[in-house]
């Protein structure tokens, strides 16, 4: 996970030490699964796509038995905490 500064499973990228989306998602593949701790505290989660600019784009996919229906979710890096993969 990488976001602000803690030991264990976050890495040394602190949102104060200047982080962009570049940094958080630098080796996360496109269509790994990733959630996304913003903030204020809410989470969102989906298959990571790309990164354009300051925004991350993730596609969240709603699974049932007879189909899949997928939305494309963009955030702001500057809402972005930590990156879980």
């Amino acid at each position: 996970m990488m976001g602000y500064g803690y030991g264990g499973s976050y890495s040394d990228y602190s949102y104060s030490n200047g982080c962009d989306c570049s940094s958080f998602f630098k080796h996360i593949a496109r269509g790994e699964y990733v959630k996304v701790i913003l903030k204020g505290g809410g989470k969102v989660s989906g298959e990571f796509i790309d990164v354009r600019g300051n925004v991350v784009n993730l596609a969240n996919v709603d699974c049932d038995d007879k189909c899949k229906k997928a939305r494309i979710v963009t955030i702001c890096c500057d809402d972005i905490a930590a990156v879980e993969v």
